[in-house]
């Protein structure tokens, strides 16, 4: 019985002993604002106000707490402070440019509203603006195709050259205002990427016709943007086709030199920006220029001479891929890459890495390229995907409905669907995180845009760090003031000491701390309930608390009390507030888009949003969103589970039944879909392969499943589906199907082939037997001969005489008869 209530008082201690940990590191928001000492602390602690009274006005008896919430001050109004002393700086919206939305044709469209306004922010609080987008009828369009024309090419360039009217074509379908320009690329003319023999400087190949090629480059802008398709198709046609040693080409230095030479290239601002990036190589990226002891980075600029060359293919290095996306979000150009599908999942990579840029297999077909950059193209019109180039203190989110009025808005960047004369709205969150440590950088601008659209609303932002009577024009701001003793400036009411004076009236001379007085000590302590003088963390100097100094200069004890500090809060991961947030008087103030106690937890809904286009629910509608994962529940007596609670562990076939259609409709032009001509509406990326492998480890950690499903015709067909990350977070899955090219389909029986057959067949078997019966007849007949004629010889008597023959009489002969005598 003692070991059981030594047990029960162990728990109990344990249990008081935790939350008064608890309440001791997490202080309410009241808490957070009165510790924060000057004004500009507290401006910069989100929901804070200031009482900027002077030392003079204040009551005695009563010490002011200069810093409390919104919500005290709401509360308790003149009886805290007087309204005309209160610093209260909140967010606020200017607009100064609201033309509204039009896309008339012939007319300068205006897609974006409002155009630009001036925000005043205030850190770590959240200001909702609306931005409404429509798309503009016949939106004027460049394309820019960028070809690699190393001899591997020379069947693609021949191609293009013969649908340049087909292209322009189908582009003018869809806009009235097109133009199209064309460049090629090989790559740098040095060791080890180009062969630098005098022979091969001159001409590296052999072409196809048998004349050698053209001499290497590395760019060439062949012709600038122009409605001029006869010129399109002469260009290319007279392109230099060459060659190089190693198999990456130079794409990446041409893609550049495309997108920075506004002029030479002839890019319009007003217009939609296209880049089509043709190629069946691998490409070269920063770094591989040392190979060539070219060392000096890419600098972003323009370098084509007269000639259209780029000079610089020797002094610079390749761009990095980084420098890549950069420039693409600043010029806002939209890069197509068609690559040969052996060069797919090469460019699916850079891709990724690439806003704003997509990738398409291009087939030996004329109808395959025109198809690929207008279907791309209305991918482009027909969906809109918010941008922003905010500094990284402002955090940006965006909500919407989209074309749905009576839904919930949810947090999207992107959506699908318009059409001309669709208004679209977004609601834009903007936060302040941080204020920069350099003052020049409270002040700047952004701008929110539609990707791959030169229209945009600019933002003047003010960032609010500071508190306006702390500057000498200021009233609020007394030097060499009477309620500082003359020893010190009073800056929104609180007294900064000059050197050599400390107190709250700057009345106490020296820095160490000496004898205090019992009333200058009482004023260490937050109440005369407590001994403790500064929380324990601090001297007490001439009734002021002067914190303690931490080993680390990172750590620090901060508030009027020293009751606050920076380094206590829970850690995750072995980071205070994960390295997710900042540890603000023992509790984590998480950075936006996370939240919990250590910052753990994701706040958005967004990951828990199928990106495949299959639903916009979240969890597809069978689990909750916690902390930014999925939590699956059973449905319909159904455990889900996945990343997006997709998958149904006991439903084996239930992915095959949803996809087998939009895969019978899409490889093989069959099925209820292709009867429907509902093929279109199938979403899936889908890529033929010639065997589906089947590899149970990797197909485990993927989560890809094989189907062997019945199609029409009683054809069999096999396909693996999966799931795959994109994306630079790494948060989005997307639908991916691998299809066996071939069908397993049974043959029809012909009757007559059989009935012929089996009277073919029958007769030669007989044939056969009667052959065979006929062979070993004769060999047997053969071998008895064989052993009638070894008896006959070994026979000892004449054939002509018979040993018991007989004769019927005896003659005998008189040996003394004379045969010549005559009687």
């Amino acid at each position: 019985m003692k070991r059981e209530a030594m047990t029960r008082w162990t728990i109990f201690l344990f249990w008081v002993q935790f939350f008064s940990l608890v309440f001791c590191e997490y202080k309410d928001p009241e808490s957070l604002c009165a510790s924060q000492q000057t004004c500009k602390n507290c401006l910069q602690t989100p929901r804070c106000v200031w009482c900027s009274t002077p030392v003079s006005n204040q009551n005695v008896n009563s010490p002011l707490v200069r810093c409390v919430t919104r919500e005290k001050f709401s509360n308790e109004g003149n009886h805290w402070c007087r309204t005309s002393d209160v610093i209260d700086e909140t967010n606020e919206m200017l607009i100064l440019e609201d033309r509204p939305l039009s896309s008339t044709r012939g007319t300068d469209p205006v897609q974006i509203q409002p155009q630009r306004i001036r925000l005043t922010l205030r850190r770590g609080e959240k200001y909702r603006l609306t931005l409404k987008y429509s798309q503009a009828e016949g939106y004027p369009v460049d394309l820019y195709y960028l070809m690699d024309l190393s001899a591997s090419m020379e069947d693609s360039r021949n191609l293009l050259s013969e649908l340049g009217h087909e292209l322009a074509d189908a582009m003018r379908n869809l806009t009235s205002n097109f133009r199209l320009g064309f460049g090629s690329f090989v790559d740098k003319v040095v060791l080890p990427m180009t062969s630098t023999q005098p022979e091969k400087l001159k001409s590296p190949c052999t072409l196809k016709t048998g004349k050698p090629c053209a001499a290497p480059y590395d760019y060439k802008h062949q012709m600038p943007l122009s409605e001029n398709i006869d010129l399109f198709k002469t260009r290319v046609r007279e392109a230099p086709v060459s060659g190089n040693l190693d198999a990456p080409e130079g794409g990446l230095d041409a893609m550049m030199q495309a997108m920075v030479c506004t002029k030479e290239i002839g890019w319009r601002q007003d217009a939609r920006h296209l880049i089509v990036f043709s190629t069946d190589a691998s490409f070269h990226t920063a770094g591989d220029g040392r190979l060539a002891g070219i060392i000096e980075p890419n600098d972003c600029l323009c370098h084509l001479d007269e000639k259209g060359f780029y000079t610089h293919s020797l002094l610079q290095d390749y761009p990095s891929i980084y420098q890549i996306n950069k420039i693409a979000r600043e010029r806002n150009i939209n890069i197509i890459f068609a690559v040969k599908s052996d060069r797919r999942k090469t460019y699916e990579l850079l891709s990724e890495s690439i806003g704003g840029s997509s990738i398409e297999t291009i087939r030996n077909n004329s109808k395959s390229i025109v198809d690929l950059i207008r279907g791309e193209y209305e991918k482009l019109v027909n969906s809109i995907t918010m941008t922003d180039n905010a500094p990284k203190m402002i955090d940006v989110k965006y909500y919407s409905r989209c074309l749905e009025k009576n839904v919930e808005l949810k947090e999207r960047q992107k959506c699908g669907g318009l059409r001309v004369g669709n208004v679209v709205e977004f609601e834009v969150t903007l936060q302040a995180t941080e204020c920069p440590a350099n003052s020049s950088e409270w002040q700047t601008s952004m701008q929110i845009k539609p990707r791959g659209i030169d229209e945009s609303l600019t933002i003047e932002l003010s960032i609010i760090c500071d508190c306006p009577c702390g500057y000498p024009e200021h009233p609020g701001y007394v030097a060499a003031s009477e309620d500082c003793r003359g020893n010190g400036t009073l800056v929104c009411g609180v007294c900064s000491c000059n050197e050599g004076f400390y107190g709250k009236q700057c009345e106490c001379e020296g820095n160490d701390a000496g004898a205090e007085s019992a009333a200058a000590m009482a004023d260490c302590k937050p109440n005369n309930e407590t001994t403790e003088i500064c929380s324990g963390h601090g001297d007490c100097k001439c009734g002021v608390c002067d914190c303690v100094k931490r080993p680390n200069p990172q750590e620090v004890f901060y508030g009027k009390y020293c009751e606050c500090d920076n380094f206590s809060c829970k850690r995750s991961e072995g980071l205070v507030c994960g390295g997710r947030g900042k540890c603000e008087c023992g509790t984590c103030n998480c950075l936006p888009g996370w939240g919990g106690e250590t910052c753990d937890c994701k706040e958005t809904n967004s990951t828990c949003i199928p990106s495949n286009g299959e639903t916009m629910e979240v969890c597809s509608g069978r689990g909750d969103c916690i902390c930014g994962s999925c939590h699956c529940h059973e449905k319909d007596n159904i455990r889900y589970s996945g990343q997006y609670c997709e998958e149904c562990p006991i439903c084996p076939g239930q992915r095959c039944e949803e996809l087998k259609n939009c895969v019978e409709c899409m490889v093989y032009g069959t099925g209820p879909f292709a009867g429907n001509g509902k093929c279109d509406a199938c979403l899936h990326e889908i890529d033929i392969v010639n065997k589906v492998v089947e590899d149970p480890e990797k197909d485990q950690e993927t989560g890809a499943r094989i189907c062997r499903t019945p199609g029409d015709a009683g054809c069999t067909f096999v396909f693996k589906y999966e799931y795959y990350r994109g994306g630079s977070g790494g948060d989005i899955k997307i639908f991916k199907i691998l299809a066996e090219k071939e069908r397993v389909c049974p043959t029809p029986i012909n009757v007559l082939g059989v009935a012929v057959g089996l009277i073919i067949s029958t007769v030669i078997i007989g044939f056969f037997v009667l052959l065979v019966w006929k062979i070993v007849t004769t060999i047997h007949d053969k071998r008895e001969y064989a052993k009638f004629e070894r008896e006959r010889a070994l026979a000892k008597w004449d054939r002509a005489d018979n040993p018991i023959y007989k004769q019927a009489t005896s003659t005998f002969s008189n040996p003394t008869f004379n045969e010549n005598s005559k009687d």
